[in-house]
C-alpha cells in the first residue's frame, strides 16, 4: 500500500532534472545537439554554441531527440532524398534544392506526414 501512495505523489520529471540525468549538465547537452543539427547559413561554430546555451532545456531536449532521429534517415540529404520520393518527384532539382532550404525540424515533420499519408493509400 505504501508504494501505491509513493508512486501516486511522484511528479513528473523537470527539464532540468531530465538534462541532468541523461547528460550530466547543460553544456554536455548543448554539445550533443550542435553535433546533431548543423547552424544556420553564416553563423560561426561559436555564435550557434552561444545561442544554444541560452535555449530552455525542454527544447534542447526535443531538438536532440530530432536530431537522432535525422541521423537514422540519413542525415538533411537523406532525409531531402526521402521527402522527394514520396512526393513522386526524385529527380526534380529545383524541388530538392527548395527543400534543402528548410530547417530540419521542417523537414523531418514532412516526411513523417508524407510517410504516414502513404502508409494510409497503401491500406
Amino acid at each position: 500500500m505504501a508504494a501505491i501512495i509513493e508512486e501516486q505523489n511522484m511528479s513528473k520529471a523537470t527539464p532540468l532534472q531530465n538534462v541532468k540525468k541523461l547528460y550530466g549538465s547543460k553544456q554536455a547537452l548543448v554539445e550533443k545537439v550542435a553535433g546533431l543539427l548543423p547552424a544556420d547559413e553564416g553563423e560561426s561554430k561559436e555564435d550557434f554554441l552561444a545561442r544554444l546555451r541560452t535555449v530552455a532545456n525542454a527544447k534542447l531536449l526535443r531538438l536532440v531527440a530530432i536530431g537522432e532521429k535525422v541521423a537514422e534517415l540519413g542525415g538533411k540529404t537523406g532525409l531531402v532524398d526521402k521527402i522527394a520520393e514520396l512526393k513522386n518527384q526524385p529527380k526534380d532539382g529545383d524541388f530538392k534544392a527548395k527543400l534543402a532550404k528548410l530547417s530540419v525540424p521542417r523537414l523531418l515533420d514532412t516526411y513523417q506526414s508524407l510517410n504516414r499519408r502513404a502508409g494510409k493509400n497503401k491500406k
